[in-house]
């Protein structure tokens, strides 16, 4: 018999709250103020991944976790992305606490805990932001670097913001990069667009400002590569040996599900 598995836990043991919450609720129903320089930076940026119809990135990985005693500490990973468009998605996620694979095939979301060696299996809608949506919306938890990947980052990024600015040139690993600053009522983000012709983001900062400790998360984004030639089998999951598959759960069963 098929073990199940509570979505708060395959939460627990395939994220790290990596990705600006798309839920978080604006404080009123008045338009975002962003200045317009950080606008059209951000706007470039999210044209700019928009054309391309199939890449891979790097995303190191640190953030905060808040102790019982208010102390803060640090965990880490590395997060590898595969895109191609409309309906291929590939993250593997290595880090201190979890190791998980997800990977979209255009039909199916497989999601893979490598520690335990179990695996789940659902049907999704076939494109990239509606398989993201439903596993969000049905089981309560989203991908690494989500934000990145949607058809329209930029409508994804500024959903819920309340306040943007642009704060200056700074560099990220000697890349002379835009740093970006946005409000939502939650959280603080900024974001670090890198100078030239090809304005990829090269860092992100999320501060979650409502809860104790203010714990960050911060990827520095690195490896971009817009010609990966990658094999049709990559976007597709394959059982490593003695795996066994789990079902996933809706949200509306974590009540009953011990």
């Amino acid at each position: 018999m098929e073990r199940q598995l509570a979505p708060i836990l395959l939460s627990a043991i395939l994220m790290i709250g990596c990705g600006i919450p798309s839920s978080s609720v604006k404080a009123d129903d008045s338009a975002p103020y962003i200045e317009e320089h950080a606008d059209r930076i951000l706007r470039e940026m999210s044209e700019y991944l928009q054309t391309a119809g199939e890449f891979t990135f790097r995303a190191e990985v640190t953030y905060d976790s808040v102790t019982a005693t208010g102390g803060k500490i640090q965990y880490g990973g590395r997060a590898d992305v595969a895109v191609r468009r409309p309906d291929r998605l590939h993250v593997e996620y290595t880090g201190d606490e979890r190791q998980n694979w997800f990977v979209l095939d255009g039909r199916e979301v497989t999601v893979y805990d490598a520690i335990v060696n179990v695996y789940a299996v659902t049907e999704v809608p076939a494109d990239i932001d509606s398989a993201l949506d439903r596993m969000v919306e049905q089981y309560g938890f989203s991908v690494p670097i989500a934000d990145l990947v949607y058809a329209d980052p930029y409508s994804t990024l500024t959903g819920n913001v309340v306040q943007g600015s642009f704060v200056g040139r700074h560099a990220v690993d000697g890349t002379v990069c835009h740093h970006l600053a946005f409000s939502q009522e939650t959280i603080d983000w900024q974001i670090w667009i890198e100078d030239g012709p090809r304005p990829l983001p090269r860092k992100l900062v999320i501060t979650y400002k409502e809860e104790v400790g203010s714990p960050q998360y911060t990827a520095r984004l690195s490896s971009w590569d817009f010609q990966p030639r990658l094999a049709d089998s990559y976007f597709q999951f394959h059982p490593p040996a003695g795996a066994d598959e789990i079902e996933f759960l809706p949200i509306q069963s974590t009540e009953t599900t011990r």
